[in-house]
């Protein structure tokens, strides 16, 4: 069986219809019948239920869409080995990573991995845990980077890197320039959130709840660098990650005039894990972007 077969059905599964799947594929619809048609022969069994609007997939179609998928997915993969190998001369990593750790951490040690790499090429997504969880699982992604825990068994876990917190203020705030800032002074203040989810209500809100902190929650606003305007506007207080502030810096000149990051107590960190499948082996051009991250790392927090 030919792998464009699969590819065929993949399209037409993906899209439910014939004629745009023929579109897709840049190839004559009565040629794609046929060749769904010798798919079907090879099989020995339906694939399609032909409807009013396009096509299901019969529960034959289903489990074959379901083995589809993970055996493009490990040609691709075999592929990309003997890449490694040296065959071709070059490498290609596919990686996703949490939205922090793209917008604050890779800026600083990407630019200078792929100048001394010209050999790798990289693909990075960013996303949250459950879609970089789904896509390493799905062979999507060769490896993520996520916040702990994760603890699923078909996964592999690092430990990476610990993020922390500060609470980010106008200059001339009177928590400004103060070694440390207890967080139950926080209490009835104005305090602009990055998020409501799943980090916030078992990470953030059990600690408020333990110093009994009821603070004002005048914005939630999904985007830190969007909440550094409204902190400079002396709109609230914010709990960001120091990375971001050390990025600002490197990137705004005088914002050290407008804006400055206080250290809190008790410390609000989360730990970011690297991730791959148990059964996965790690590629040469992985592997060395693994040890450049490390490296970069280790050096920034020595």
């Amino acid at each position: 069986m030919q792998l464009q077969l699969l590819e065929y059905f993949q399209c037409i599964a993906k899209l439910g219809n014939f004629t745009k799947a023929a579109q897709e594929l840049h190839i004559a619809q009565p040629a794609l019948s046929k060749q769904m048609a010798r798919l079907e022969a090879e099989i020995g069994a339906e694939l399609f239920i032909r409807t009013g609007r396009g096509i299901k997939l019969t529960e034959a179609g289903n489990r074959l869409l379901f083995h589809c998928e993970r055996i493009l997915a490990d040609w691709k993969i075999a592929a990309r080995s003997i890449q490694d190998l040296g065959l071709s001369g070059r490498g290609f990593v596919r990686l996703a990573m949490y939205p922090t750790f793209v917008w604050y951490m890779l800026p600083h040690f990407l630019p200078e991995f792929v100048r001394n790499n010209d050999s790798i090429d990289l693909e990075i997504e960013q996303g949250l845990n459950e879609p970089i969880l789904d896509w390493v699982l799905g062979h999507h992604m060769e490896a993520g980077i996520v916040t702990a825990p994760v603890h699923h068994p078909q996964l592999r876990e690092q430990p990476l890197h610990v993020e922390e917190f500060g609470l980010l203020v106008p200059a001339d705030h009177p928590w400004s320039g103060r070694d440390c800032v207890p967080l139950v002074e926080l209490h009835q203040q104005p305090l602009i959130l990055s998020t409501l989810n799943r980090w916030y209500e078992s990470f953030i809100l059990p600690l408020f709840k333990q110093l009994a902190i009821q603070p004002q929650v005048r914005l939630v606003v999904h985007q830190y660098d969007v909440i550094k305007e409204l902190v400079r506007g002396n709109l609230g207080v914010s709990l960001v990650p120091v990375n971001a502030y050390r990025m600002w810096k490197k990137t705004e000149t005088g914002i050290g005039n407008e804006l400055a990051i206080v250290p809190i107590d008790p410390p609000l960190q989360r730990q970011l894990l690297w991730i791959e499948r148990q059964d996965r082996t790690r590629s040469l051009a992985c592997q060395r972007f693994l040890d450049y991250m490390i490296a970069y790392l280790n050096a920034a927090q020595s």
